[in-house]
């Protein structure tokens, strides 16, 4: 009897024992299952990370000009992680598609992938940078055309995109017309999207022109406009040549609107008078204020103000080129013959119908001061050189030509100045619209751009 009772407790011992075994497996490979779902869930998202990584590096390279039509494994540092790149479409002129799959843990029980596929159109696609005239088709410039005299239709512009060139006012009368780059790039973090460029620090450009008539019309300018209150269908223009589509109310009715800037090349002095009104009429036409300058000329101009002369309608776009408007506080003033307060000049005297072979080359180099702990925030100093062209390049002490837009250009400037904006404009001239203005009334101008270059600055480059 007692051995009896002695089996029936071993048999209990060996069925808690089963049972507790049993419980503990069951324990074993839920917090098993658990750790390795972890394990697989942290693996996915590196997984994602890494695809995206390819996304950024396959970016970088289209921007660079570097990418490729490639099927490749790049491999991090560690080599746990890695990701394969397909891309394809590169050099067709139409999109390109990246296809980037990260891979966590390759070939181990634990691998985890993750492809992400991005296609890049076109216009994408053919964004350089630096951005350069020099570079296939038209590289994202266009041109539009401005009313002038009533004359629709003729802008006097074109983008010659097999010869690499900008044409200005066509041996044609009466035309007004914009051509501004509307491509994509990105130069030192200028993200240019569709033309609307960011300003950031500033920028180096460089072309050369060559007129192929005696000059007897209006001129042209190298303009920067605000993409905030501007955009790449917007143009100047009217009643008078002499605005030359950077001033005068336009296509849409209120011009080219500030903040802006521009260059103006001008062969044509267009006298003193005082008159500045919507009538067509050739003391109205003559008032840019020219005279104040002995010669020819080329300068800075800005966006004038409303003042008693040139209160049009509604807007303030009559005066945006006239020598010496501007209040110079809120609103700068355009450079007449007076000096700078250092004794600089703000502008060139050139005799442009005197140039062997008509060509010339000019560069412009602008510091963006937008860094608020600076004592010179807000500030736009301007340095531009303006030579007959020479094919040695003018090279400075450092061996710098004046088209390479890379580095800063050592010799000094042609023609400078600094100008302070408000913080509204500063605000509004956060990206920008860059490319040429021109216009022709009764007399004719053919003007070639050549070989433009530009690159925006980074926080290194002053």
């Amino acid at each position: 009897m007692v051995s009896r009772k002695k089996g029936s407790v071993l048999i209990y011992v060996v069925v808690g024992m089963s049972i507790m075994a049993t419980l503990g497996l069951g324990i074993f490979y839920l917090n098993t299952t658990s750790t390795f779902s972890q394990l697989g869930a942290s693996n996915l998202d590196k997984a994602h990370y890494l695809a995206e990584s390819g996304v950024r590096y396959a970016l970088k390279l289209l921007r660079d000009r570097e990418l490729q039509n490639t099927a490749s494994t790049y491999i991090l540092s560690n080599p746990n992680e890695k990701f394969n790149l397909n891309v394809s479409g590169v050099g067709l002129g139409g999109t390109i598609t990246i296809i980037s799959t990260g891979i966590s843990n390759p070939n181990t029980p634990y691998e985890a992938k993750k492809a992400i596929s991005v296609v890049v159109p076109a216009e994408a696609a053919s964004a350089q940078a630096p951005f350069s005239f020099a570079g296939e088709g038209g590289a994202g410039m266009a041109a539009l055309s401005a009313p002038r005299e009533g004359i629709s239709g003729r802008s006097g512009v074109t983008v010659d995109a097999v010869n690499r060139q900008i044409i200005l006012g066509g041996g044609s009368t009466q035309t007004a017309g914009c051509v501004w780059y509307q491509g994509w790039a990105d130069s030192n973090g200028s993200d240019c999207q569709e033309g609307k460029c960011k300003f950031n620090k500033g920028i180096r450009a460089y072309f050369d022109f060559q007129y192929n008539i005696s000059w007897k019309a209006d001129g042209f300018t190298f303009a920067i406009i605000s993409a905030q209150n501007n955009n790449v269908t917007d143009c100047g223009g009217g009643t008078c040549g002499e605005y030359m589509a950077y001033a005068g109310t336009g296509i849409a009715g209120n011009g080219l609107q500030p903040p802006k800037l521009a260059v103006e090349f001008d062969p044509h002095i267009a006298g003193s008078s005082t008159v500045c009104s919507v009538n067509p009429s050739a003391a109205q036409c003559d008032s840019r204020r020219d005279n104040l300058f002995s010669s020819q000329h080329t300068t800075f101009c800005y966006w004038g103000t409303i003042d008693s002369e040139c209160t049009i309608s509604s807007s303030n776009t009559y005066d945006d080129n006239r020598h010496g408007r501007g209040d110079g506080t809120i609103n700068p003033r355009n450079p007449d013959n007076t000096a700078n307060p250092d004794g600089t000049l703000p502008y060139y005297l050139v005799n442009y119908d005197g140039i062997s072979g008509g060509r010339m080359a000019f560069r412009i180099e602008i510091d963006r001061i937008d860094d608020s702990t600076s004592a010179d925030y807000r500030k736009y100093k301007m340095r531009a050189w303006l030579k007959v062209y020479d094919a040695s390049g003018y090279q400075d002490s450092q061996g710098v030509s004046m088209d390479d837009t890379s580095n800063k250009y050592g010799e000094e400037a042609t023609f400078q100045q600094t100008i302070t904006l408000s913080q509204g404009w500063h605000d509004n001239f956060d990206r920008m619209i860059f490319g040429w203005t021109q216009a022709t009334g009764g007399l004719t101008q053919t003007v070639a751009v050549r070989n433009f270059k530009i690159d925006f600055k980074n926080k290194n480059d002053f």
